[in-house]
């Protein structure tokens, strides 16, 4: 049963709670996001590059925060993460309800809130990855690692549709006050835990600092391997993810609730891929089930870049999703499973880091070649090099 450990305390249905509330808010940007940024009279490339503000503080922070996660009291790393979340989500709907105008909004400030919101959200992520061995103990530390991936992906599944309804009911800024508010509500579950979180003292938990989780990926040669396909494959798969929305909205004549709706689905494929991951492994073995997931993948960014309308598209890029969710499950399991309990948030963080940077490379590739040429060339593009990284991750992956 997925989550089963955690659904057994109060204090792990709280954590389950609380970080469902923290992606599912996350989860609104990807509609809101770019949304507003061509309410604001933003270009196609600067909605493209609004993709970049969920990924750029990984890429900045992400080994400070695992050390953080690591060397801190993790509630309280979670809770003041989640409350700086708060606090930044709020600036945009202050604004609009002190009357800027949606199309007088800087775009400036656009992007700076987004990027405190996800900056709050990096130090959350380390210390949940490592607040999972306190919450379950040793026994299950695979099931918990599981059940957090889910709650994390139904976050994602449910936050764009919300936050394309919302849209569609009562504009940008209830949308983004309904996001606010969702990240209040996971401040207080947070707060609500009696359960120490950790960590406990160990005597080589800050040998190596920062940098223990880069040196470990260095160290061992299935890390090293996975991380390099892991990265290249988040480098093109992302250009089709930054521009996704857009795309759908210029080139599919979606409006708001429909690309909400299309994300929605997706994502419920995404959830079905990181539901089956267990199974794949078992039945096929942890490196047939990565590589048929990176395969799969292929097919479904090639789907959506060919598609003429909303519902092909839908189809196409469930595909996509449920594959790249079965094939991200399964990489962060391999990858957590060889960390020791005193460096799960660095370990975890690192892997996270090293996914979003080459992510972050991908989203400005597609900010900028959309300035250049045609949406559904710069997807095809993409799906092709997607193709590529599957075909070499056949040979290269093996666990």
């Amino acid at each position: 049963m997925i989550g089963g450990p955690l659904l057994r305390t109060a204090d792990g249905r709280l954590f389950l709670a609380a970080q469902l509330m923290d992606s599912l808010s996350a989860g609104i940007s990807l509609v809101a996001l770019p949304w507003l940024v061509l309410d604001a009279g933003g270009t196609q490339s600067q909605a493209g590059a609004a993709f970049l503000a969920g990924t750029l503080p990984y890429v900045v922070l992400g080994l400070n925060a695992g050390h953080v996660g690591d060397h801190r009291p993790r509630s309280r790393v979670m809770v003041t993460g989640t409350a700086v979340q708060t606090a930044a989500a709020a600036v945009i709907p202050l604004a609009l309800a002190g009357g800027v105008a949606v199309e007088d909004m800087p775009l400036a400030l656009i992007y700076a809130a987004a990027l405190v919101v996800t900056a709050g959200r990096v130090f959350v992520d380390a210390a949940a990855f490592g607040a999972i061995a306190k919450l379950v103990g040793g026994g299950h530390f695979v099931q918990g690692q599981s059940a957090l991936s889910f709650v994390w992906s139904l976050g994602f599944l449910v936050g764009p549709a919300v936050g394309g309804a919302l849209i569609g009911l009562v504009g940008i800024s209830g949308a983004l006050w309904v996001q606010a508010v969702g990240f209040a509500v996971a401040v207080g579950l947070m707060a609500s835990m009696r359960v120490d979180l950790g960590p406990d003292p160990h005597p080589d938990a800050g040998g190596e600092g920062v940098l223990a989780g880069l040196r470990l990926v260095i160290r061992d040669p299935v890390l090293r391997s996975l991380t390099a396909i892991g990265m290249a494959w988040n480098l093109t798969t992302n250009v089709i993810y930054s521009l996704i929305v857009v795309f759908a909205r210029h080139d599919l004549a979606a409006d708001a609730g429909q690309a909400g709706l299309m994300l929605s689905i997706a994502g419920a494929a995404g959830l079905a891929g990181g539901l089956l991951a267990p199974v794949a492994r078992q039945r096929l073995g942890p490196t047939r089930a990565l590589r048929s997931s990176i395969a799969l993948s292929g097919v479904g960014a090639l789907g959506t870049a060919l598609a003429q309308e909303i519902v092909s598209a839908t189809i196409a890029y469930s595909v996509l999703e449920f594959s790249a969710l079965l094939f991200i499950t399964l990489l962060i399991s391999e990858r957590q499973t060889r960390a020791a309990p005193s460096e799960q948030g660095r370990v975890g963080i690192t892997g996270r880091m090293a996914a979003l940077t080459a992510a972050s490379v991908g989203a400005l590739i597609g900010a900028v070649l959309v300035a250049l040429i045609s949406l559904p060339t710069i997807l095809l593009l993409a799906a092709l090099c997607t193709i590529v990284v599957a075909g070499v991750g056949q040979r290269a992956i093996s666990v």
